[in-house]
């Protein structure tokens, strides 16, 4: 242990010692500090004279004190929370030191928000009792604006989420539409083809009827494809309402689709006739004009006008197909008759080559689709009409008008919903539909509520 230096006699002995308790420590405890206080630091660390320290308590040396075993006054500042610094550590004055009136930990501090650590509390201030707050996706889709991703996504939940009105109202129609169609077929194209073979005639009785049989199969795709045009306009508006309660969590019969929709639907028929009939008109005319130039001009010259008309045209139809894509959409949701063409053409104003790219590209896949439904169903129907005899028209067609229902069934229902939240999609963008959505799905979720109660 080191003391202060002795006092010494002028001979230079040592002076006798100084009574035991004066000026120094006679048995220090353990970690004590050794040596005395610099200058500047106070008094010696055994306070008062004669006083000293408890065995066990360490005072923390240099640090102004109070007695041996006593906490300093009030606003003094201490170690870390109530604990004494060690040796050699100087007190860091201004940090928070656990003195009384201050937090500790865990305990929060008057004037905070009570809610931390991420766990929300219950009965917070300004809402009302019994507040839920608005549903992000309570149907097939979120309610904001909609990757292609989603919009793949919700077509498909929209047929698990309604499967009655999807499936099975489109299979009503399309059955319906196919019966009409086959029975058509059976009166009209034996006069088509009579009237095509009379001039044709081979005198041979089986290859006449061979004859009769392939050209009324190749005529039979013509004739069913206005009742396909218009089983597809029909499935179109009814299944852009399903898809439409589906974004707001809701389901609806097939009663109730037609009860409420039907006129809109009918319109969406009409709208679908009158554009058939418009697109034609195009087609007429670039067909009248190579015709009429190749009696006045050369073969090469026609075929060269021939080519450019008809890829104006293409470009035309696509351009006009895509701009007018959400006109049965907007006519059965906005209800507002052939308003809706305009409707439809604002719409689609500055996201043309987003709306052509996700609809060539569902094009694509119920085309493919359609292909693996169709072709096995050719081939059967191929095997029939070379079958020998006469009469193997009526299977074939049988057959081709089976396949061709189930894969229209297929394709129509997954397009269709596509369209639907493409129109979705551009109104949340547009003009904030979500919002409108949300509260409509808020509202569904508490009649659905009331109704389970």
């Amino acid at each position: 242990m080191t003391v202060p230096d002795e006092p010494t006699r002028g001979d230079g002995r040592p002076a006798p010692a100084a009574p035991s308790g004066w000026g120094e420590v006679a048995a220090s405890p353990p970690g004590y500090g050794q040596g005395a206080p610099a200058a500047g630091q106070g008094q010696p660390q055994g306070g008062q004279h004669g006083q000293q320290p408890q065995y066990g308590q360490q005072p923390s040396y240099g640090q102004p004190q109070g007695l041996y075993g006593q906490q300093p006054p009030y606003g003094q500042p201490q170690g870390q929370y109530g604990q004494q610094p060690q040796y050699g550590q100087p007190p860091s004055y201004g940090q928070p030191q656990g003195q009384y009136g201050q937090p500790q930990y865990g305990q929060p501090q008057y004037g905070q928000p009570q809610g931390q650590y991420g766990q929300p509390q219950y009965g917070q201030p300004g809402l009302p009792p019994g507040y839920r707050p608005p549903p992000v996706q309570r149907g097939i889709v979120p309610l904001r604006p909609l990757s292609l991703g989603e919009i793949y996504d919700g077509a498909f939940r929209a047929v698990r989420h309604n499967p009655k009105v999807m499936f099975g109202f489109s299979t009503i129609v399309v059955v319906i539409a196919t019966v009409v169609g086959t029975l058509f077929q059976w009166l009209v194209l034996p006069e088509i083809t009579r009237a095509l073979s009379s001039t044709a005639s081979t005198g041979d009785m089986m290859a006449d009827a061979y004859m009769d049989d392939s050209l009324g199969y190749s005529f039979s795709s013509l004739v069913m494809t206005p009742f396909t045009l218009i089983a597809t306009a029909v499935l179109s508006g009814a299944l852009t309402v399903s898809v439409s309660r589906s974004v707001i969590g809701q389901r609806i019969s097939i009663g109730m689709l037609w009860t409420s929709s039907w006129p809109h639907i009918l319109r969406v028929v009409g709208y679908t006739v009158v554009l058939s009939i418009a697109s034609l008109l195009p087609l007429a005319g670039v067909v009248a004009g190579i015709v009429g130039l190749s009696t006045v001009a050369d073969d090469v010259t026609t075929f060269l006008v021939g080519l450019v008309g008809a890829l104006l045209l293409v470009v035309g139809y696509v351009w006009a197909g895509t701009r007018l894509l959400l006109v049965p959409p907007a006519m059965v949701l906005e209800q507002t008759g052939w308003r809706s063409v305009g409707r439809a053409w604002r719409l689609t104003r500055g996201s043309f080559w987003r709306v052509l790219g996700i609809y060539l590209l569902t094009s694509i896949i119920v085309s493919v689709v359609a292909q693996i439904v169709v072709f096995p169903v050719a081939m059967i129907a191929s095997f029939l009409l070379i079958a020998p005899g006469a009469g193997s028209l009526a299977p074939a067609l049988v057959v081709t008008n089976l396949g061709t229902a189930l894969a229209t069934v297929l394709t129509v229902v997954f397009q269709a919903a596509v369209v639907a939240l493409l129109y979705i999609d551009l109104r949340i963008r547009r003009e904030g539909l979500d919002v409108e959505l949300a509260r409509a799905a808020e509202e569904a979720a508490g009649e659905a509520g009331g109704v389970r109660a």
